[in-house]
């Protein structure tokens, strides 16, 4: 199965690469730059706030493995002595109602010289994650936006996340592990998605994204028709070194 796996707070990532890379297939690993960061929190009403500034993400790695639990064991030997890594699993097709005999996704468009990689990461709302699986709106909206950005030449890659019930950390504490399964209901690092784009600057990175903040808040609104609504979606912007 595909999973995802990220580095919380400051750890050598270098001898972690090397581990997952011993014990599992890696089909993408990504160090992300703590100078350059931008959060944008866009209200449902109102004018997004920007804020120069991100979480403690430091690292993320996409991998196969036989299954989460899998994932966490090899998590758990990782050398280093400091940082969360946390264990989530990615959406297939599948789940959001491709056929099983369904092509796979096109490839990413070529690199742009002049352009910087910049990853967008959804973060998820605690409170309001359910494990449902998005809506076929809200999959179209979300596959609308994205072939645009392709078609622009501005979208490298990007995948959504399961609730954090399907997911694990592993706390690291010296030479000591500590194993915690989701779901998860304090963290601003908790992620949702993410969409990789190349672009000349952080702030086009920025512009390129804005969509992806109402798109987000008319899907969760269609899950919480009870009356129950999400009044603000987050998007960290980081560079990728």
């Amino acid at each position: 199965m595909k999973l995802m796996i990220l580095l919380v707070g400051d750890s050598a990532t270098a001898p972690i690469d090397a581990h997952l890379r011993a014990n599992a297939t890696v089909l993408v690993h990504e160090e992300l730059d703590p100078a350059e960061a931008i959060t944008i929190t866009g209200p449902r009403e109102g004018t997004p706030t920007i804020e120069r500034g991100g979480s403690a993400l430091r690292a993320l790695w996409v991998l196969e493995a036989p299954s989460r639990e899998a994932a966490v064991a090899i998590a758990r030997e990782a050398p280093g002595a400091e940082g969360t890594l946390e264990i989530r699993e990615s959406f297939t097709p599948q789940d959001l109602g491709a056929p099983p005999d369904a092509p796979p996704p096109p490839l990413p468009p070529a690199r742009t010289a002049g352009t910087h990689r910049y990853i967008a990461l959804l973060r998820s709302d605690p409170a309001g994650e359910t494990g449902i699986v998005p809506s076929l709106t809200a999959v179209a909206a979300m596959g609308v936006y994205c072939a645009a950005l392709t078609e622009d030449q501005v979208m490298l890659a990007g995948e959504g996340l399961k609730a954090s019930a399907r997911g694990s950390r592993v706390r690291r504490a010296a030479a000591q592990r500590f194993v915690l399964d989701g779901p998860f209901t304090e963290s601003k690092e908790l992620v949702a998605g993410y969409l990789i784009v190349q672009t000349r600057t952080i702030d086009d990175a920025l512009e390129a994204i804005r969509p992806w903040l109402r798109i987000h808040l008319d899907a969760v609104d269609a899950i919480h028709r009870d009356g129950h609504r999400v009044f603000a979606s987050v998007i960290e912007v980081r560079r990728l070194r």
